[in-house]
């Protein structure tokens, strides 16, 4: 009877025996196709980093190798970022010591990453725009005052000649020279127009107040010559026969005159 219960259950053992081998071949199987598969897997890009940098520095100067190309642990980085790895590579080479001696060392370690420091340009910089220069509102005002000037010269002009004319006719032994007050007149107001010239060529705010104060002591003077300095015309002469026509150019050399006094100083005020 045991032996016969001994060969029906051998059977079942191997029965068993045969289904505990099958999951244990078939788990194995699983686990290496999951290896497989992450095996297989395809790495991301790599990026280099300050870190990576400071690392491949720090070798090669323990190594003694002098690098002439950027190399991929710094490649990508800016050219600060570039520096910085290296100056502390650099530094954790040389390690703590006295201010002179920390210097030279740093000199003859840093000639192994010398063509590093200028691998990496710094970056360009951004175009400078100019704003171009826009005209001064006051300017058409400074070149009417300059325009107010010129005519009221060129009426004084007139008068000056007229003068000179009259006085040779009239007294000859003298040459006819004119009176010291209509030649400080017109010696000022020449160089009152000179004055503001060069204010309209430079822009400079004292130039055009200069010419300002220039212009009220000559229109002073003008009132001086008016009233002192003009002769009066010939009886029975040439000029006796047009006192109008020179009362008309006086009068319009004073209004000419009154206009750029005005116009100078607006102009002026509005340089400043």
């Amino acid at each position: 009877m045991r032996g016969a219960a001994r060969r029906q259950a051998q059977p079942r053992l191997a029965a068993g025996w045969l289904r505990t081998i099958g999951t244990a071949a078939l788990l194995a199987a699983l686990a290496a196709v999951l290896t497989a598969g992450c095996g297989a897997a395809t790495p991301g890009p790599y990026r280099a980093t300050v870190g990576s940098c400071f690392a491949f520095g720090v070798r090669a100067i323990e190594h003694r190798l002098t690098v002439t190309h950027l190399p991929s642990a710094c490649a990508g980085l800016s050219h600060e970022q570039v520096d910085e790895a290296l100056a502390r590579a650099v530094r954790a080479a040389v390690g703590p010591r006295p201010k002179a001696a920390a210097r030279r060392a740093a000199e003859q370690e840093s000639k192994y990453l010398g063509d590093l420091f200028t691998t990496v340009p710094p970056p360009r910089p951004e175009p400078v725009t100019i704003a171009p220069q826009q005209q001064s509102p006051s300017r058409p005002l400074q070149f009417a005052a300059l325009g107010a000037w010129l005519a009221a010269a060129a009426a004084g002009g007139y008068l000056l000649v007229s003068w000179v004319a009259v006085a040779r006719r009239r007294r000859p032994q003298q040459g006819g020279r004119p009176p010291v007050v209509l030649i400080a007149h017109a010696s000022l107001a020449i160089a009152g127009l000179g004055i503001w010239t060069a204010f309209l060529a430079t822009g400079a705010a004292y130039l055009a107040w200069l010419a300002v104060a220039m212009l009220l002591v000559i229109a002073g003077l003008g009132m001086a010559t008016l009233v002192t300095g003009l002769p009066e015309p010939e009886a029975g002469g040439p000029s006796s026969a047009r006192p109008t026509a020179q009362v008309l150019v006086i009068a319009g050399h004073g209004a000419l005159a009154t206009t750029a006094i005005l116009l100078v100083l607006l102009a002026a005020v509005g340089a400043g």
